[in-house]
């Protein structure tokens, strides 16, 4: 009997493809592998007996995988579809599927005696893994802080999964993710008390991992041995620490990373590239990037880039003929709190007199500014958690995170044209929540505002514009949907109405 299996798959990388021939292989069946753009069909010719003993192999063996969606019986398929070709690019990837962990740990004996004595000692252990130099350390505030100051991110390696639950309020998807064949990044939200003394984050969250490449299978191993279930760590900056991820109730979204993406051939360019950088800046950017994916360049469509870093970030309309157009952006703002408060002094003598008031009742805010380097979102949030006593814009967002909140209150997100030209009016942002603030309204239902006000502000002005151009499709990307808030709340006002468009095989930014 025959029975074609269709797994849909969101990347055309084929190293999932190998992964279902290799247990073809073990299995001993008469079935074929094929990958198409978007899917990947088993073709079995077997007694019914063997299909149920290779689905059973299947359930045993074959990992889960970030690009994967659901998975099903057909009929048929479509037999004048071209197979993607397979153009032998190595991945930067190790699959560490089950069969493949036993044969490092068999075949492999290192000694991190020394390294294990260190980090017992509550010291830094610092050695080179196939992804690069990385510092290990158990959760240690004074160590994690210093880190920090320096501009690393300090993140979480787990050895056990065993013992998430003991540290991690986590839900199905969460550990699907963690234990999926890309090893992707996850941000994991502490139990209650878990964290409480900050040794582990300066929030309530944390990006985690569990081991992605031999050295550091051998090295978590060891560590569980010494009943070390998890480990603080950080990576040289110029080494790639694999993908993060975040998901919505129907997508897998990764957030940045090449690490399992790159090198890649690209179907739709026809050519190799090796980084999501020169992926993005040969398509002159994120949002024509998705339009080249998604064959939308013909079509009138909106593109909302908010990231939290770029320089560029906007509200933009394709029309063809015409190319892209910028509607609305984020203004680069001068990184200053005092001149931020000059600046919204200057509105009207209501603002000048919330800012006197506002000085008198916090009287420190002003010795705090934001760092130099921000751009974009990252400046106004940064002023925003300046104004809250917020350390940055990274407890800014965790905060959000933190909130059992499903609506707030109103920020006032206005326009303010400059030269011909609509930016987002910062101002008015801080201000809002200045007011709020000299009201004693608390800090979570100020923070997770400002997510459902620039949602709406999103979704406002995305159907004024979808109006005029007569467009149906709507592209959302850029870190800044990164933000669960953000993502959730706008998805739900525009999915009734617009065919949503979130990339699937590449990151949402840089």
């Amino acid at each position: 009997m025959q029975l074609i299996y269709k797994i849909e798959f969101n990347t055309t990388n084929l190293y999932f493809k190998y992964i279902i021939n290799s247990l073809i292989k073990e299995a001993n069946v008469n079935a074929v592998c094929k990958q198409y753009k978007g899917f990947i069909l088993i073709i079995l010719e077997e007694t019914a007996q063997n299909i149920e003993s290779f689905f059973a192999l299947l359930e045993q063996k074959l990992p889960v995988s970030i690009f994967i969606g659901n998975s099903y019986v057909v009929e048929s398929y479509d037999e004048s579809l071209e197979e993607l070709e397979d153009f032998e690019i190595k991945q930067n990837l190790h699959l560490l599927t089950n069969d493949e962990i036993k044969k490092i740990i068999e075949e492999n004996n290192i000694d991190f005696l020394n390294d294990i004595v260190k980090i017992s000692k509550g010291e830094i252990s610092r050695f080179e893994t196939h992804n690069g130099l990385k510092d290990y350390f158990l959760p240690n505030k004074n160590i994690r802080e210093d880190f920090e100051k320096r501009g690393f991110e300090v993140k979480l390696l787990i050895t056990d999964v065993s013992k998430l639950d003991e540290l991690f309020d986590l839900n199905m998807k969460d550990f699907q993710l963690l234990c999926s064949i890309e090893r992707p990044l996850v941000k994991l939200k502490f139990k209650a008390l878990k964290n409480i003394n900050k040794e582990f984050s300066s929030t309530n969250f944390i990006y985690a991992k569990i081991p992605d490449d031999k050295e550091t299978v051998l090295f978590a191993r060891a560590l569980k041995q010494n009943d070390i279930n998890y480990v603080l760590y950080t990576n040289d900056e110029v080494y790639q620490d694999g993908l993060k991820v975040t998901y919505t109730k129907d997508q897998n979204i990764i957030i940045s990373g090449d690490k399992g993406l790159f090198p890649k051939y690209d179907f739709i360019a026809r050519q190799k590239f090796n980084s999501s950088k020169e992926y993005f800046d040969a398509n002159g950017g994120v949002y024509k990037a998705i339009l080249a994916q998604t064959a939308k360049r013909l079509i009138p469509t909106i593109g909302v880039y908010f990231s939290l870093n770029s320089k560029k970030s906007s509200i933009s309309v394709n029309i063809p003929t015409k190319g892209i157009k910028q509607i609305i952006e984020i203004p680069n703002i001068h990184n200053s709190i005092k001149n931020c408060f000059e600046e919204i002094a200057d509105i009207d003598e209501h603002c000048a007199r919330l800012i006197t008031n506002f000085t008198k009742k916090f009287p420190k805010v002003l010795e705090n500014d934001v760092p130099a380097n921000a751009n974009g979102f990252e400046s106004i949030i940064n002023l925003c958690a300046i104004v809250l006593g917020v350390n940055g814009s990274k407890e800014f967002e965790d905060t959000a995170l933190y909130s059992s909140l499903s609506s707030g209150i109103q920020i006032d997100m206005k326009l303010i044209n400059f030269n011909g030209t609509n930016y987002l009016d910062y101002r008015k942002i801080v201000q809002s929540i200045m007011a709020y603030k000299m009201a004693d309204v608390d800090n979570i239902t100020l923070i997770y505002s400002f997510y459902e006000s620039l949602s709406e502000f999103i979704s406002n002005y995305v159907n004024e514009i979808a109006k005029e151009i007569k467009a149906n499709d709507v592209v959302l990307c850029g870190n800044m949907f990164a933000n669960t808030i953000l993502l959730s709340k706008t998805t739900k006002a525009l999915s009734k109405t617009y065919n949503l468009i979130l990339p699937k095989e590449y990151p949402l930014d840089y």
